[in-house]
Order: C-alpha cells, then structure tokens, then sequence
C-alpha cells in the first residue's frame, strides 16, 4: 500500500495528468503518479484542489485530514462498505453479552502477551531488576484474563497491566533528556508521551483504513464503549499492536538517536508562522511540548518504514508486511462475526 503523506505548510494538492503534484509558493515540490497512491494523508494547512477531490473520490482513495500536530480530523471516504449482512452481524453480535466479553479477552490476552514480549527482549541486555519484575507481573495477570466474569473485571486487569507496563517503559530508554514517569495525553506533557501519542494515531489511521477495506463499522466495537464519534472497533484492534508496532518504534527512534531533544519545542518559545491562521494554535496549558515539523516527517517515515517491514504471520504461513497482518486480523474479526473463524490476537515471538 502507498500512502502519499503531504506535510508541508501551505502546500496545494493538485491533479495534473496522471499525476498528484504538491505545489508550494508555485513551485512543484513532490509528484507522484495517480496509480501508485493508495491513501493521502493531509497534516495541518494542507489545500486539495477540486480536480484532486474529484479524483480521489471517483478512485476511492481513502484521504485523511490530520492536524499538523498529529491529530485525527476526519477523512474523505467516496462510499461506505456495501456488505450490509456484515454489518448487520456487526450489530446483532455486539448486542451478545458473552461474546463480547469473549471477543474483549482476546484482544487483552494479545496487548498484555505482547507487550511482554517487549519488555523481555529489551531487558535481555539491560537486565533490570524491575523490568523482570513487570514481565512476571504481565505472565501472572495474562493467566487470570480467561478468569475474568465481567467486562468490568477484564477492564481491571487491563488496567493492572497497564501500570506494571508503563512503570517500567522509562527505564528502557537510554538517552539522557528523555524521561518518562509514566503515560499521560490530552495533551502528552514530555517527549516521549508526544511521541507515543502521535504513533498511536498513525496506528488507528491504519487500522481504520483497513476496517472500511473490510466494510465493518467502525464505531462499533466492544473492549472501548461505543460513544458518539468514537471508533470502538478501531481501538478494539488496534491494542495487541501497540507494543508491537508503535511501541517499540518509539524506543528505537530515541535510543538511535533518529529524533532528539532539539526535536521539541515549547509553544510559548516561538513565533507563530505565517500559515499558522489554519491550525488551532496550541497554548501553552494546552499543549505543554510539542514536535517540531521536521521531527514529525522522521518519526512517519519510520513508522511508514516499521509498517511495511515483513513479519511471519503463522496463519497463513507466510511472511507478511505489518500492514497486510492488520488487514488479515480485521478479515479474521469479520469471519469471527459471521462465524466462518475465531479471532485469536496476533502474537509476536
């Protein structure tokens, strides 16, 4: 899949031809041909010509609004999925008590299996003490999660973990100047909190591109409660793939050195540009730190990079890209709403 990120400030999207061209100041800064784009992503005071809407919408070209600061806006979708009968089982299985909460334990028994994983392998050169610990602690509660009788008591494990997770995450990290006592968002308040944050977004973008590939709904899930304009089935499939794909993404860019402490900036520390007008400027209580323009481009060539990188994927037998393992586990998400499958998270070795 090819996904034309456009994040230039002030930047035009335009169709030419057979070509996409990004224009800025009235110069042609990047092109692509129409037949290789799959997907555009539009981050901050990005402007979409008529003949480029026209196009992307007569393809189907799945097209994403972003802030320039990683936020999701929305997306421009030409049509929804015309499975209706799946959807329909979407709807009728979520309505079942038991099989949500079925469905809900698989995909905790993915996020806790492999977020230990995670912190097995980086402590096998650190050898930290506490690091061990939290992978005992992680083993002992993804024993207790077929135990659990109710969502809200699966909810408590997943809570558990959560904290024995993130109270160790800073400690795998080994350059000076980034700290991390522990998540926080809404705003992210440190680096790495920014980081983790943006990464979780670029996460559910691909997942959701992949659930409106499947034509499932994206709002209706069962591990996150359906509310209005929340996508509870995007974040229902993406938990086992946080420690998988984002995760240790963000590790790896900070402990190569790929994004540094000069990378951030505090808004109050700089002027406003000129097409700032656009975004929703961000004040000093409401974003505390924020990454700078080129930190974004490093840290989504990576992730783009991390995507596409090929894993063996045991249900099929074959090595796949990140992204098609997505792709296969909502498919999987699909036959087990219908029937035909049973969803079992996707596990990292």
């Amino acid at each position: 899949m090819s996904i034309l990120y456009v994040t230039d400030q002030g930047a035009h999207l335009t169709k030419k031809g057979n070509r996409l061209v990004v224009e800025k100041g009235g110069q042609v800064i990047h092109w692509t041909h129409t037949f290789k784009v799959d997907q555009v992503v539009l981050m901050g005071n990005i402007s979409v010509s008529p003949a480029a809407v026209a196009y992307l919408l007569q393809e189907g070209v799945d097209t994403v609004f972003m802030s320039l600061h990683g936020k999701y806006r929305g997306r421009l979708i030409s049509q929804f999925g015309k499975n209706i009968e799946l959807r329909r089982a979407q709807f009728k299985r979520m309505e079942d008590d038991d099989f949500k909460l079925s469905l809900a334990k698989a995909y905790i028994q993915g996020k806790l299996g492999n977020s230990r994983v995670l912190l097995r392998r980086y402590n096998r050169d650190l050898l930290q003490p506490d690091v061990a610990k939290a992978v005992h602690r992680l083993r002992v509660t993804l024993h207790k999660v077929p135990e659990a009788e109710s969502m809200e008591s699966l909810m408590g494990l997943e809570g558990q973990s959560a904290a024995t997770y993130f109270g160790c995450f800073g400690k795998l990290l080994r350059v000076p100047g980034f700290l991390f006592e522990g998540r926080n968002r809404r705003p992210p308040r440190d680096p790495v909190n920014v980081l983790l944050s943006l990464g979780y977004t670029l996460l559910a973008n691909a997942i959701q591109t992949q659930v409106h590939v499947a034509g499932l709904d994206p709002y209706m899930g069962c591990l996150h409660g359906v509310e209005y304009g929340r996508p509870s089935l995007v974040l229902d499939l993406m938990e086992e793939f946080r420690p998988v794909l984002v995760d240790p993404l963000v590790l790896t860019v900070i402990n190569k050195k790929v994004i540094r402490t000069t990378d951030f900036y505090k808004p109050e520390e700089r002027e406003r540009a000129a097409f700032d007008f656009a975004e929703e400027h961000p004040s000093k209580e409401g974003y505390p730190i924020l990454l700078t323009y080129e930190g974004m481009k490093k840290f989504i060539v990576q992730f783009e990079s991390r995507l596409n990188q090929k894993v063996m994927y045991l249900r099929k037998g074959q090595r796949l890209s990140y992204r098609d393992v997505c792709l296969e586990q909502v498919r999987l998400f699909a036959r087990h709403l219908t029937g035909e499958g049973r969803y079992v998270a996707f596990a990292v070795r």
